[in-house]
């Protein structure tokens, strides 16, 4: 059952100091994890196997529904190029055994100021972001286990919904994966329903992402942001988000990626087996080797490799799953809240488009907020759909149907809106803008200038700036 807890204001307050000592503190970044770039390449490899083929068909939020399935809630990082992809991810711990314990978490009330321009929807929310309220009353930490889980402020502009929050646990927090950017990998399984959708509760993950973006505050504790795509979930449903409304929030785990190998070994005949049928084909073993394949020495390599992999996958099926014993570790609830929201619309613009030709090319609308641009498109798995700042830089990645990517460290007062095809943007354009010596071609021709010439559709959008 859920325990209520309230803490003292002055504990708040030095709840706060710490956090922004801590978030602003240098985190040491001591080295790579050998078996996590293994694992990375398995997983890019495996996903060449499902390159062209359909993906879900329908609605968005069933598109979003399986996507989301199709990631199993991690975000593994890495960069694309033409072909069969080569990446290289490295995996960073920061140790945190020497910081200070502390005895109780108290609410803290200003997650969103100490963590915003470190999210990845950075921002000032500042005087965007609410405490988090039920029926005029502050929410209540709840406790299950030995976590006690505080929900802080929330944020909605109408295109996301931002909600802070801090775990703590009575135990040490394990020692957790983070991501290049130094941040651990941790994930809410929760539902979420709201006072205006007749669906009732659905799962987080349908909307956006699970992963919590924050840091840990000591060896206790950890601060983040959740992050709910309203125009993802709601696009072409016709439901606009109204200006206040009530939402329940049931978190049932919360996950972390280990920073202990405990997966089973690759069995030595599997990879006996693939070291031969390589030396059969005259193809080296190391990486380098793999680089200086032809597109088809790649393919054998490839079927080799998925051959392993698969076998591999038969041996321990519950590898697949997410979570799962190998990887993670996990902290049951549940915990449960009920708060209201009131939609803050401040600098907000939403601009209707409706310019689409009869192949379905083309925009629907875009939305820029303080922290996010999201393009709307028809939903069309034959097309990407890519965004670059008035630099001619590529904001975030690229999508399928309703493109959403956060503006803070571009120049976001125009855009312009590319929809290209699904197959030459992931063999050939793409590759163009990561490639190691970009800047030595962008003296002929840049990024922009490429996707002007191949692109099937184009569209200039320019906002005012903010006041």
């Amino acid at each position: 059952m859920d325990k209520q807890i309230k803490y003292p204001q002055q504990d708040a307050a030095q709840l706060g100091q710490h956090i922004s000592n801590t978030i602003n503190g240098t985190f040491p970044l001591p080295g790579q994890v050998e078996h996590a770039k293994e694992e990375a390449f398995a997983k890019i490899r495996a996903m060449e196997a499902e390159k062209g083929q359909a993906k879900t068909q329908g609605s968005t939020r069933a598109y979003a529904k399986q996507k989301r399935k199709r990631a199993k809630g991690r975000k593994i990082f890495f960069q694309g190029f033409a072909g069969a992809s080569v990446a290289i991810i490295a995996f960073f711990y920061i140790n945190i055994s020497n910081l200070a314990v502390a005895a109780q978490v108290p609410i803290a009330t200003h997650i969103f100021e100490l963590l915003g321009e470190s999210l990845e929807f950075a921002g000032d929310y500042t005087d965007l972001a609410e405490p988090v309220k039920s029926s005029g009353a502050e929410v209540e930490s709840k406790t299950a286990g030995e976590t006690t889980l505080t929900l802080s402020e929330v944020y909605c502009n109408g295109s996301a919904l931002y909600l802070s929050l801090a775990i703590h646990t009575e135990g040490t927090f394990p020692d957790t994966f983070t991501d290049q950017f130094g941040k651990q990998l941790v994930d809410a399984n929760a539902l979420v329903d709201f006072s205006f959708d007749t669906e009732g509760a659905v799962e987080w993950g349908n909307g956006g992402d699970t992963y919590i973006d924050g840091k840990m505050v000591d060896g206790h504790t950890y601060a983040g942001v959740i992050r709910f795509d309203m125009s993802q979930y709601f696009s072409g449903t016709g439901i606009e988000v109204p200006d206040n409304f009530h939402a329940s929030l049931s978190v049932s785990k919360l996950i972390g990626e280990k920073l202990q190998n405990t997966r089973p070994e690759l069995p030595q005949d599997l990879k006996e087996t693939y070291e031969a049928a390589m030396k059969e084909h005259g193809l080296g073993l190391t990486d380098e080797d793999y680089q200086q394949f032809t597109e088809e020495q790649k393919e054998i390599e490839h079927q080799l490799f998925s051959e392993m992999w698969n076998a591999y996958c038969e041996l321990y099926p519950e590898r697949l799953e997410y979570p799962n014993e190998y990887d993670n570790w996990i902290m049951d609830g549940p915990w449960e809240f009920e708060f209201d929201v009131s939609k803050n619309s401040e600098n907000v613009i939403r601009k209707e488009i409706g310019d689409v030709d009869e192949r379905g090319l083309g925009i629907l609308s875009i939305t820029k907020t303080p922290m996010e641009i999201s393009v709307e498109s028809e939903l069309n798995v034959d097309y990407f759909t890519v965004i670059l700042d008035a630099d001619g830089n590529l904001m975030g990645g690229d999508c399928l149907g309703l493109c959403t990517v956060p503006i803070s460290t571009y120049d976001a007062s125009k855009v312009d809106i590319y929809i290209c095809d699904y197959i030459e943007y992931m063999d050939e354009l793409k590759g163009y803008w990561w490639s190691t010596d970009y800047k030595e071609k962008a003296k002929e021709k840049t990024f922009k200038q490429l996707l002007d010439e191949r692109c099937l559709y184009h569209k200039e959008v320019t906002f005012e700036p903010n006041p």
